[in-house]
């Protein structure tokens, strides 16, 4: 598993467009493109569903529905999302349509996943289940940000939510090196900014299943960046913070990790 602002991907691309999206003549002549791209014979079963974004296919590969980012683990809307999915494709033959990228780099197929016709990709956006994710703009990419602009203007889903859609739990490392207590650095927690322009966490609290609790003081994480939650002592830094305990806190067999806001939302509810 975002703010109104305005952001940018990768130099050079400009993933947002400032101002309302009014379907032009050429907006439409894509929408029946992308319908007919959809039509046809499906070319694969779906078999099961990872989470809000991926699916697994009849010939085992993992297909990364392209041109979208849904909530991680943990985060609101993550279950909605994911849910949606399984509702629209799990059993069900899709058609697969590639556009320019064939793989991402954890090896899983990228396309936009059409079942009778419509897609589903843009489905979860107008739905505020996704944001649009435009690595690289392709014949779709403006229906992907039209149907998102839409979604946010009626405060759907992911856009009622505010900035929490960006902060998601990247990495719990509960099992240090050794003994835990002998290596509290070693033991850390990483929050990840998932989207394309800064979040603050400024205030935020974090807590562990047990009720220790840290305080996150003025931090701004950069657009696609992480910082690191040592459980040990150090100095803090804009990429690693120390929460200066003197025993392990995270349990090895599993646990809990509970995030609110500056305004006590729970915003965070990652079990591993």
């Amino acid at each position: 598993m975002t703010p109104a602002k305005r952001h940018k991907g990768r130099p050079g691309f400009m993933l947002r467009r400032k101002g309302i999206y009014i379907f032009s003549i050429m907006s439409g002549l894509l929408l029946i493109f992308a319908l007919f791209s959809g039509s046809g014979s499906p070319e694969h079963t779906v078999t099961r569903i990872i989470d809000g974004d991926t699916v697994v296919i009849d010939s085992g590969e993992h297909v990364r529905l392209l041109g979208i980012d849904t909530p991680e683990k943990g985060q609101k809307y993550y279950d909605e999302a994911r849910n949606y999915l399984k509702q629209r494709v799990l059993g069900k033959g899709v058609k697969l349509v590639y556009t320019n990228e064939e793989k991402d780099k954890y090896g899983r197929l990228l396309r936009y996943v059409f079942v009778s016709g419509h897609m589903i990709n843009t489905e979860l956006v107008e739905k505020g289940l996704a944001s649009a994710y435009i690595f690289i703009p392709d014949q779709y990419t403006d229906l992907l940000l039209s149907a998102e602009e839409k979604a946010k203007e009626a405060g759907l889903g992911i856009w009622s939510a505010g900035g929490v859609f960006c902060i998601g739990i990247n990495w719990v490392q509960s099992n240090a090196a050794g003994n835990d207590n002998e290596n509290l650095n070693g033991e850390f927690i990483t929050l990840r900014n998932k989207c394309t322009y800064p979040a603050s966490i400024s205030g935020w609290r974090l807590q562990e299943g047990g009720g220790k609790t840290y305080k996150f003081k003025s931090l701004v994480i950069d657009a696609k960046n992480s910082v690191t939650l040592h459980t040990g002592s150090g100095k803090d830094n804009a990429t690693d913070l120390y929460w200066g305990l003197e025993r392990a806190v995270w349990n090895n067999a599993g646990d809990t990790v509970l995030v609110w806001d500056n305004e006590s939302m729970l915003v965070l509810n990652y079990s591993y």
